[in-house]
């Protein structure tokens, strides 16, 4: 069985409160440990937020609009903002702030797909990495997205 709307919502919005969570907790335990190549908590939290806005937010609408146009679902490849610009916008945040705009960025998100009828959540798209995938199936993959960037902060 498919994992109904009403409990992906749910799960987006716990999805990053635990991010949160974890990078307070991260940020408190390790301050003052500088380790390479890894982004600390404020920009990983940048990060989050830069995908659900640039990537899938705009891809969600991008599926429903073909849908309701009768259109071919639409086809994407992965993609994400550049992690140099990543790490230089988000660098010199606050964790306070970085925290403030995951929560607002991705509550943009849930009202985007709060309204979607039960059509547009089974609104398809072809991607290179996730194959076949309707709108609940790319909610799943923000989901793994999340889950693999608070990896980083335990």
């Amino acid at each position: 069985m498919a994992n109904p709307p009403a409990v992906l919502m749910v799960e987006l919005v716990m999805s990053i409160d635990r991010m949160i969570q974890s990078a307070q907790s991260a940020n408190e335990k390790q301050s003052h440990l500088v380790i390479p190549g890894e982004w600390p908590a404020q920009v990983v939290l940048g990060h989050v937020s830069q995908v659900d806005e640039q990537v899938w937010m705009p891809r969600i609408a991008q599926m429903c609009h073909a849908l309701e146009a009768g259109e071919k679902p639409p086809s994407f490849t992965w993609w994400e903002p550049d992690a140099n610009a990543t790490y230089d916008r988000f660098s010199e945040m606050s964790l306070s702030e970085a925290s403030a705009l995951a929560m607002s960025v991705r509550t943009q998100l849930l009202s985007v797909v709060k309204d979607l009828t039960p059509e547009q959540w089974a609104a398809t798209a072809e991607h290179d990495a996730f194959g076949h995938v309707d709108v609940s199936g790319l909610v799943i993959q923000i989901l793994t997205h999340d889950e693999e960037h608070r990896a980083s902060l335990i």
